[in-house]
């Protein structure tokens, strides 16, 4: 299923694990990560780079197959994801673990890549791409930030502002 970006601060994560974050907004899918899932999985939330995993399968299916008596969930956040592992992403999704939320952060992803096919696709998987601002989605920012503060400001003003970011 593809969401925007902007959607994604409007759904709960209760019950869905699988999660694809792709695109050139590095800033905002961290920031989306830091506030939308790491708040939420403080002490049992795992890195890990593609390679490391493409390396050794085994000990990461390990990790995240071990129980542990102090954590209800795990958060799994696999950074540099390319179609490479789409394979070991296959066997994930056919265990169906309960307690596991992943998320994939890829860079850009073609249309025809596997792996976004596959979430975009999916019932139980989310797709949500990251482009870079452009004039409209800083404007946007900026006048949401001075709502939140009730601080009226005119159309002129932010003008200049996303002007000179």
């Amino acid at each position: 299923m593809i969401l925007k970006s902007f959607e994604i601060e409007k759904i709960k994560i209760e019950g869905k694990n699988f999660f694809l974050f792709y695109g050139e907004n590095q800033g905002y899918k961290s920031q989306v990560i830091k506030e939308k899932f790491e708040n939420e999985f403080k002490e049992s939330t795992y890195n890990y780079e593609e390679k490391e995993i493409l390396k050794n399968k085994n000990n990461f299916f390990d990790n995240i197959l071990s129980k542990s008596f102090f954590e209800n969930k795990k958060l799994i956040i696999i950074n540099r994801v390319s179609d490479k592992f789409k394979d070991i992403l296959d066997e994930l999704i056919e265990k169906k673990i309960e307690d596991l939320v992943l998320i994939l952060n890829a860079n850009i992803l073609e249309k025809k890549s596997k792996i976004r096919s596959l979430f975009e696709k999916g019932k139980n998987t989310f797709c949500v791409p990251f482009y870079e601002d452009n004039n409209q989605t800083l404007a946007n920012i900026v006048s949401g930030y001075f709502r939140s503060k009730k601080i009226p400001i005119s159309q002129q003003a932010i003008n200049l502002i996303v002007g000179r970011a």
